[in-house]
């Protein structure tokens, strides 16, 4: 799994400098962030620590089988051994030793602990791979997020490039007028005031387009200075979607947000837990059994007929801790706390899971009686320009009139943006806030 990862990795990078030069879909994007995110490889990796965790506790029910071997050289220095008051000379002997053990332990009962950690484990790991599937969510909201942003501030510096435009247009035109005798010079000034003004709002917004560019850069995982492009979604002007009643939605995201899953996972294990704890109130019972030889000058009878000169038995064994210097107690206590933290996660997530549908849905129904209103704003918007330039070119409308309608205009085309924006922002904060 590890090395799937690394390769998926190295593929990633691959992939991201094929595309990096070429246009970035909405759904490419959300990929390539899968692929590079670097917290959601933590997570996945924390999951893959947590099914060895569920091996650990199965270890506790299978037997335990120790075999251990020596062997050695012995020398018994000279020395005179006495007989009945009779002194007789002993020389220095030199031998060598073996021996041979194996033990097998099984354990039959242990309070409890084996299957609550057993049960614990199982419930641990599926808590981290809810985890994933959160980390997953967040990280593709994320970047539908700074996606969008960077689409509304390419929109709007097209708005105030066009708007710039005008502006210039109408210094071009109020300077024919003055050549004419139909303007004054005062007229002039404060048209290329407008126009440099204009000119000023649209190199800012240029500023905002490249700092959205990185924004989303960083949240793909692309290196810093990486070019990057995006195609606006196809939907990009459409309506928002109508928002779904309240009380349906939030009983949708109760059920299927990845993150109360793993909340509610992670109580229960640790009830599991606190469970395999109180375990240690209780006796520990086990069978043994061993095999042991020993040998001297014959390393080859080590392993030679089994049954000869070699002690085998069985025991059955019973452990009791009756007093651990109130260390159980304080184990079951932390154990029952975490239960209650765990519980009160839960209760936390649910809260706020349920207030993000409320925000999501309230933000997308706003979003969309905007989007009608500032669309029916712009048509108006764009009548009032053209009647007022009418006005000034049959020489009953002033510049100013011309100027306030150019800067509804603007003001007009910036709301439709934001809202349509906003509408697609607030569909991808619902879809996160649902669980997907």
């Amino acid at each position: 799994m590890i090395r799937e990862l690394v390769l998926a990795a190295l593929l990633s990078t691959a992939a991201v400098a094929q595309q990096s030069a070429q246009p970035l879909t909405l759904d490419e994007a959300v990929k390539l962030a899968l692929q590079r995110n670097s917290d959601l490889q933590r997570q996945i990796l924390l999951s893959l620590s947590a099914e060895q965790d569920k091996v650990i506790a199965r270890s506790a029910i299978l037997p335990s089988v120790d075999f251990n071997a020596s062997v050695g050289v012995t020398r018994q220095g000279a020395g005179n051994l006495i007989i009945q008051g009779e002194s007789f000379p002993q020389g220095a002997s030199v031998y060598s030793t073996g021996h041979a053990g194996l033990a097998v332990r099984q354990l039959i009962f242990d309070g409890g602990k084996w299957w609550n950690n057993m049960s614990a484990a199982n419930l641990g790991l599926e808590a981290t791979q809810a985890q994933v599937d959160e980390q997953r969510l967040q990280i593709t909201y994320l970047v539908e997020q700074r996606f969008y942003e960077l689409v509304r501030a390419q929109r709007q510096l097209q708005v105030f490039g066009d708007a710039a435009v005008r502006s210039r247009d109408q210094a071009n035109y109020t300077l024919r007028l003055f050549e004419g005798g139909r303007a004054t010079q005062a007229d002039v000034y404060a048209a290329r005031a407008n126009r440099d003004n204009d000119e000023v709002q649209r190199l800012g917004q240029e500023r905002a387009v490249e700092l959205a560019r990185a924004d989303l850069s960083t949240a793909i995982g692309l290196d810093p200075g990486a070019p990057l492009t995006v195609v606006e979604p196809p939907n990009m002007l459409a309506e928002p979607n109508q928002p779904p009643a309240v009380q349906d939605a939030v009983e949708r995201a109760l059920t299927k947000r990845p993150s109360l899953k793993g909340f509610a996972l992670t109580a229960e294990s640790n009830r599991k837990a606190a469970s395999a704890a109180k375990g240690n109130y209780w006796p520990t019972l086990s069978v043994n059994g061993f095999w042991d030889r020993r040998t001297r000058d014959d390393m080859v009878l080590l392993f030679k007929a089994p049954g000869r000169d070699a002690q085998a038995g069985v025991t059955l064994d019973l452990n009791w801790n009756i007093f651990a210097g109130l260390s159980t107690e304080a184990n079951v206590r932390k154990a029952e706390v975490q239960v209650r933290l765990a519980e009160n996660d839960l209760v936390s997530g649910r809260r706020g899971v349920a207030a993000d549908v409320q925000k999501a849905v309230a933000q997308l129904g706003t979003a969309r009686s905007q989007a009608r209103v500032a669309q029916q704003a712009e048509q108006t918007a764009k009548e009032g320009l053209r009647l007022a330039r009418t006005r000034q070119e049959v020489g009953v409308g002033t510049q100013l009139e011309v100027r306030d309608a150019e800067l509804k205009l603007t003001q007009a085309q910036l709301n439709v943006v934001g809202s349509l924006v906003d509408g697609r922002e607030a569909e991808a904060a619902l879809r996160r806030a649902q669980g997907g």
